[in-house]
């Protein structure tokens, strides 16, 4: 009789227990309710760093992170045939604002070079524990299924295709350098000359005593022009429009009084001052901050010596002498330069309609007004055997067209539909800016997060990617809505 009393009671706890990791599993599934849920985060760069770190801070620890390359730093791997950062590359944004609030960098306020850039992401890393959650060498080459159950499969570093099962939310941080945007023109195929992109420009060593035409001016092509200028027989820089440019040290930069980058001024007292008509604004706490914003303007118009320190940097923003009346890297102050930068600025269209990125980099001004590069800004008609040809009527010798027109978003890993809805699983119209503040599905919701590819329009991609990893991690913590 006891033997049975002790074996019902035995079969009552295993039940009991049976239900309860039942109705645990089942808890953790629930939106809001995940205790702690399997994360995949997609990419090691700068934003997958910060990713794996927020959700850490949130006491979210079942995280893998798969990255293609065999180092953490994305973009940001050095390669001679790889797509991503080219010899010289400097930070367009200096290294306060490309630092993360977490672990804020030492010393002056400059612009670092890729390579200290990429030790600092390894330091950060180190710092926090990151390296432990990341495969490296691994490539992800599925991602389907619907909200909370999204089955990942992968390449790992022996070629192998592994099945990871199924993670309650996804990460993509596999950054906005990933498919190269590239036009295309009547008459390419019966160019003779060379056709490459940007992205696999290292260095000005192929374009000697040649002519050369690049197309587009972002901050990469604005260095990719002067380095190819500086060599070349003759250079055309090809635009649509005009950019609207911001040098990256400090104005007046005819004075340079403080050797200091440019965007340690960034705010939004331009941007209401100049750019945002007053109509934009239809909420009163929108236009209380207009006059918040013309007052304190007023305030440094008055007082321009606020925040100056008592003893100016010998050095500037690229370490160059600071008394030398430098406006960017290896460029100097002339009355023709900054006539040229604010005569681009007015034909870019941005004080009118303020809807363009602006360009932070100035280095290829100095050879415009040397005549070192020819600007043409009517675009490209054609393409003949020997000839680019324009829509204003030119043309010009070419050996060696170069795009430096950017990248496209493209996450060819996203497969099938999001769930049973019918909706393909894919970025709203190829856009990342169709999503909830850039980052969230309309039709996914919280599980899966775009986290850095919001830009803004005059700072840097890691602090706006740490913002967007904190609001995921606390979303997926139950902290936020």
């Amino acid at each position: 009789l006891c033997h049975r009393c002790w074996l019902k009671f035995e079969q009552a706890r295993l039940i009991a227990c049976f239900i309860s990791a039942l109705a645990e599993s089942w808890r953790t599934l629930l939106p809001g309710e995940m205790s702690n849920p399997r994360v995949c985060v997609i990419g090691a760069g700068a934003a997958g760093l910060t990713t794996i770190k927020q959700l850490k801070d949130q006491g979210i620890t079942s995280i893998e992170c798969f990255e293609k390359e065999g180092d953490l730093g994305g973009v940001f791997n050095y390669g001679k045939d790889k797509n991503g950062v080219y010899d010289n590359a400097v930070l367009t944004i200096s290294n306060y604002l490309m630092a993360f609030s977490d672990m804020p960098p030492k010393g002056h306020r400059f612009h670092w070079h890729h390579t200290e850039y990429k030790d600092y992401l390894l330091q950060y890393a180190h710092a926090f524990g990151l390296a432990k959650h990341v495969s490296l060498s691994t490539r992800v080459l599925s991602v389907e299924g619907g909200p909370g159950r999204w089955h990942v499969v992968v390449e790992d570093a022996d070629g192998k295709v592994v099945d990871k099962g199924l993670y309650d939310a996804v990460a993509v941080c596999s950054g906005a350098h990933q498919a190269v945007n590239q036009p295309t023109f009547h008459g390419m195929d019966s160019f003779k000359g060379t056709i490459m992109h940007s992205s696999a420009y290292k260095n000005n060593a192929n374009f000697i005593g040649k002519d050369c035409v690049c197309v587009g001016l972002g901050e990469s092509g604005a260095d990719v022009v002067r380095e190819i200028s500086d060599v070349a027989r003759s250079t055309v820089l090809a635009m649509r429009s005009f950019p609207y440019l911001i040098p990256r040290l400090a104005r007046p930069f005819h004075e340079n009084p403080l050797g200091c980058s440019s965007d340690a001024f960034t705010s939004h007292l331009r941007h209401d001052l100049l750019i945002v008509p007053i109509s934009h604004y239809r909420k009163l706490k929108h236009f209380l901050n207009r006059i918040m914003c013309t007052l304190a303007a007023l305030l440094f118009l008055l007082f321009p010596s606020l925040g100056r320190g008592t003893k100016p940097p010998t050095k500037d923003a690229f370490n160059q002498d600071s008394a030398a009346g430098f406006i960017d890297k290896d460029t100097r102050y002339s009355p023709l330069a900054a006539k040229l930068i604010y005569t681009f600025c007015d034909l870019s269209g941005q004080q009118e309609r303020g809807q363009k990125f602006a360009c932070k980099n100035v280095m290829f001004v100095e050879n415009v007004v040397k005549g070192k590069i020819a600007t043409n800004v009517s675009g490209i008609k054609c393409l003949e055997a020997d000839f680019v040809v324009f829509n204003d009527g030119s043309k010009v010798r070419c050996e060696c067209l170069v795009m430096c027109t950017g990248y496209r978003d493209e996450f060819a890993f996203l497969k099938g539909q999001i769930g049973s809805t019918g909706l393909p699983l894919s970025v709203p119209e190829g856009n990342v800016r169709r999503l909830y503040k850039h980052i969230f599905h309309p039709d996914i919701g919280e599980s899966m997060a775009w986290i850095g590819f919001v830009r803004p329009s005059t700072g840097g991609i890691p602090a706006c990617a740490e913002m967007a990893a904190r609001y995921f991690a606390l979303v997926l913590a139950g902290e936020r809505t």
